[in-house]
């Protein structure tokens, strides 16, 4: 059943998302994550009508995440890219959002053809006997 009001905004919609996921009993900080990912997303994009997001509008920001972005930090060090375990992350906020919408209004959801961005963990050093 299609219970999407004709017209939703993707801003209305994220804040029916995370109140979906904080009465799901999520940590505060994963609904801050989801929150400011989901919020950089909307203001690189535009606010949107839920249904006129597509799988192309999806991957070209990913892309300017990995390229073109440039990350504003408390430390100052803005030359730096964002990781791709970041981009990783930012792709499951949005991949969470989607699957959602898509289970509460009966949307497409475009995500299903956006592959998850591959990162590798950096190897943990054992501490030496000494440390």
């Amino acid at each position: 059943m299609n219970r999407r009001p004709p017209g939703l905004q993707l801003s209305i919609a994220i804040q029916g998302f995370l109140q979906y996921k904080n009465a799901e009993g999520l940590s505060p900080r994963t609904i801050y994550s989801y929150k400011r990912d989901l919020e950089l997303w909307i203001s690189v994009q535009g606010d949107k009508d839920v249904t006129q997001v597509t799988t192309q509008h999806l991957r070209d920001y990913l892309t300017f995440l990995r390229t073109d972005y440039t990350p504003r930090r408390i430390t100052g060090n803005n030359e730096r890219k964002l990781t791709t375990k970041t981009i990783r992350n930012i792709w499951v906020s949005l991949s969470a959002f989607f699957h959602w919408a898509s289970d509460e209004f009966g949307v497409t959801n475009p995500m299903k053809k956006v592959p998850a961005p591959k990162f590798t963990e950096p190897p943990v050093e054992p501490f030496e006997k000494e440390e």
